[in-house]
């Protein structure tokens, strides 16, 4: 091949190494879903006085869609206080009024496993398994719940329009020699 040859290969392999290298570093929405979950756990496991409280409930004001519901089976043991249906809280109101309890409950360490997203244009069904932990003390209590969580991308952002998590299904005590 003469040098005149190989210039335009050459300049479409370096063009086609750009367009590879900028498919990786662009946000797809998988990445962002991801991203969001787990901020979400991260404000989640922060939350330890008024002041944390105040920075999650406004994150929840950006992550969570105005008409949000959270079911989990938690919840029907208060309803008549919060919850519109049994063991369901519907409404970003009811849902960041509900995060208070952070404050009064033992404290918690969420995490998730598993995730797996779908997305079908606009909307998006992540399956998960949701680890919640119990924060120091001398005896560790973890539970993982099946959860699933769907969202609704506004403008360019998603954004959590429901969350149902299972109920924690009983195990065997692991053997113990």
């Amino acid at each position: 091949m003469t040098r005149l040859g190989r210039r335009p290969l050459v300049i479409a392999l370096v063009v086609l190494a750009c367009v590879l290298v900028g498919y990786q570093l662009l946000p797809r929405d998988e990445k962002r879903i991801n991203a969001l979950l787990e901020q979400l756990c991260g404000r989640l496991n922060q939350t330890r006085d008024p002041a944390t409280l105040g920075a999650l409930r406004q994150f929840l004001t950006v992550a969570l869609l105005p008409e949000v519901s959270l079911h989990a089976s938690e919840l029907s043991e208060d309803c008549a206080k919060f919850c519109g249906a049994f063991g369901t809280l519907q409404g970003l109101e009811l849902v960041s009024a509900r995060a208070g309890d952070l404050l009064n409950d033992p404290p918690l360490t969420f995490a998730l496993s598993n995730v797996e997203v779908k997305i079908s244009d606009r909307l998006a069904r992540v399956d998960a398994d949701l680890e919640v932990s119990v924060r120091g003390g001398a005896e560790q209590r973890r539970q993982v719940r099946h959860s699933r969580v769907r969202l609704a991308k506004r403008e360019d952002h998603w954004q959590i329009e429901a969350i149902e998590v299972d109920p924690i299904v009983p195990s065997e005590p692991e053997a113990r020699p």
